[in-house]
């Protein structure tokens, strides 16, 4: 038995190059688990849907985000109060890349609020408009200080004329918009001090600073195209504007009558202008209404609203798409307390044929669902509008923040195919969300809600692009180009167009997309790196079959220098075809016969220039997995189950058995 003991284990020893493997894991098992789960990880994120083209483009994006992370990690930029960090957010090369990214459309945007008023500013100074230019600057305004207004014929004493006098356009700036107030107030208001914050712009009023300007005919449409110029200069084609009733827009007469003119006239002014703006800009898509009232309205004020916007919208249905109600949540009526006319409006919207829906704002909010309510006559939370917008069956939620707390919705919103307009530097600056990297968005991205990005109030807040919202979400949440892609698409089929404008509207967003992945290939593809070098971290797994071919993951830096470049992966003197992963990242596959390989050196082959790992590969003979194939792939709810199994190891394991037994 001694004998036959003795010449088993020679024989394990002389005809078996294996190494005794750990069971039920080892760092071949290891690998294969790992990757089984980022590739399930990645078809979530929806990267194995990218073309070659965006593949690179993604690459790039990431060494944008790379260089922003390495810039700013000790002063990150999405964690700081907006009005803070706006200015130097501008200057990075990922926000220029991001603003000539097509975005599809701008959905949660109130139309006055939009426009940076340093270009409305500029507009009108440089316009006969500037002649009749008035601030209120004196402490006895009966409008909010700061406020403009035109006159032609002199105002009373509290009014001050703009032109000829010390005010600049930097000084009004710095009184009336949000970022500009909270940078020069005395005492800062806390960065989650959301009631603090919204106290403040409205005693500043800083909803209301356009106000009468907006309304004036003449500067109406100038308003109009430059914040049309404006979109279609950050790439964005389709605006649905959130806005009040029609029907204070106004001429002004010489002695300074105000003629108001009616919403069928205005409506049939601005259809007019929307087709002239479009054939001289056929890239835009449209641009469509959404009507709200104020949540603070009296019951019968409400009605009344939408006995109005209900008539309007039998006028102009492919103008007028829906309606929402606007204001603090915290502070105003909830969706419960005017439920009555809203019943009576829900039944005019299911025979609207998808015409007319409701777009609530809900969820705006931090408090629990048992916060006292703070109206007196109004008896629920404002946690609780969530629930009144699906009975109502929104067909796409505002901010929707407090959603975070129920996730056992998600799976009905989810199956309702119900978006959620998410508004990060809002959010931010009105002290909802203080740090980004915390805001609940990307979980409802990566739990398959739909989530389109959108600006709110973006030109009250003191800056004018949607591409501020994009550099926040793409750095706190580290998305990737599928995700941007994946927020444009969302943001044209969850919009209020009628189907068929849908089906147009992405052809031409598809359009501009094409071409902004081909220019942004070109860019990827021509930069050089003089002072980069590959460096090599670790391979895993360091060891495999000979038998097969897998995938061996080469983890390191400096590989943005293989962007768009042939990369070859050297098993000793085998050749095979690398993958960039992402920047720290290269996927080498092992050559299919390796019967003649034993250990090998692994080196990475860059236009010519080889980079050696400093790491050693051993190719086993008869080494082989045993998945279980009973759990579907895939599924990250369960464990993957790998058993390592080594066939000569088992056959030697057998004679020892027999040995015994003999």
């Amino acid at each position: 038995m001694n004998l036959l003991f003795i010449i088993s284990i020679l024989f394990f020893l002389l005809f078996s190059n294996i190494i005794l493997l750990p069971l039920p894991l080892n760092q071949y098992a290891y690998m294969l688990a790992r990757e089984r789960i980022k590739q399930y990880d990645r078809g979530v994120q929806a990267q194995n849907n990218l073309t070659s083209k965006e593949k690179v483009v993604n690459l790039y994006l990431e060494l944008l985000q790379a260089n922003d992370y390495m810039n700013t990690k000790n002063y990150f930029y999405p964690s700081r109060p907006i009005e803070k960090v706006f200015e130097n957010i501008t200057k990075s090369s990922l926000y220029q890349f991001l603003i000539s990214l097509p975005k599809g459309g701008n959905l949660h945007i109130h139309e006055s609020q939009v426009l940076d008023r340093k270009l409305l500013l500029e507009h009108i100074m440089n316009s006969s408009e500037y002649d009749f230019l008035y601030i209120c600057d004196q402490d006895n305004c009966t409008t909010n200080k700061y406020y403009l207004n035109y006159f032609k014929s002199n105002p009373s004493s509290e009014w001050t004329k703009v032109k000829g006098s010390n005010w600049t356009i930097p000084e009004i700036l710095k009184r009336t918009t949000l970022t500009g107030i909270l940078n020069n107030l005395e005492t800062p208001i806390y960065a989650t001090d959301t009631e603090g914050r919204w106290h403040t712009a409205a005693e500043y009023g800083v909803f209301d600073f356009y106000g009468d300007l907006v309304k004036y005919n003449v500067t109406r449409f100038n308003y109009m195209k430059l914040v049309l110029d404006q979109a279609l200069e950050e790439n964005i084609q389709l605006l649905e504007f959130r806005r009040g009733l029609f029907g204070s827009l106004y001429y002004l007469t010489e002695n300074n009558t105000k003629i108001l003119i009616n919403p069928t006239e205005e409506l049939d002014l601005l259809l007019k202008f929307k087709k002239e703006y479009i054939s001289k800009n056929p890239k835009l898509i449209d641009f469509i209404f959404v009507i709200y009232s104020s949540r603070n309205l009296l019951k019968e004020q409400i009605k009344t609203h939408l006995n109005n916007i209900i008539n309007l919208h039998r006028l102009y249905p492919d103008f007028i798409r829906g309606y929402d109600m606007v204001g603090e949540e915290d502070q105003g009526h909830t969706l419960l307390f005017h439920s009555d006319t809203l019943i009576n409006a829900f039944n005019y919207t299911s025979t609207s044929n998808g015409s007319f829906n409701f777009l609530f704002h809900s969820g705006e909010t931090n408090w629990p669902e048992n916060h006292i309510p703070s109206v007196p006559d109004d008896s629920v939370s404002a946690f609780e509008n969530i629930y009144d917008a699906l009975v109502f069956r929104t067909h796409r939620i505002g901010h929707g923040l407090s959603l975070t707390k129920r996730p056992d919705l998600y799976q009905y919103i989810r199956q309702r195919q119900i978006a959620i307009e998410i508004c990060p530097a809002s959010n931010q600056i009105l002290g909802y969300v203080a740090d980004l990297r915390n805001h609940p968005g990307i979980v409802y991205h990566r739990s398959g809600i739909p989530i389109v990005l959108s600006g709110d109030d973006p030109g009250s807040f003191g800056y004018n692009t949607l591409t501020v919202d994009f550099y926040l979400a793409t750095m706190a949440w580290g998305l990737n180009l599928a995700d941007l892609k994946q927020f444009a698409w969302n943001s044209i089929q969850y919009s209020s167009l009628p189907n068929n404008r849908k089906i147009e509207g992405l052809q031409k967003w598809q359009n501009e997309w094409n071409l902004f992945i081909d220019n942004s290939y070109n860019i990827a593809c021509n930069q050089t790196y003089p002072n980069l070098t590959m460096n090599i971290s670790q391979i895993l797994p360091a060891y495999g079959p000979t038998n097969r071919s897998i995938n061996v993951t080469v983890f390191g830096f400096g590989f943005e220098i293989a962007i768009c470049k042939k990369i070859i992966c050297k098993f000793g003197e085998k050749e095979t075809n690398g993958t960039f992963i992402d920047l720290n990242e290269i996927v080498c596959p092992t050559p299919l016969n390796n019967s003649d390989l034993s250990t090998v050196s692994i080196s990475i082959v860059i236009d010519n220039k080889i980079f050696p790992a400093g790491y050693d590969y051993k190719f086993i003979s008869s080494l082989s997995v045993i998945d279980d194939e009973s759990l579907p792939p895939l599924i990250p709810s369960k464990s993957d189950k790998f058993v390592i199994v080594n066939q000569k190891l088992i056959i030697t394991l057998l004679i020892l058995l027999f040995t015994f037994i003999i």
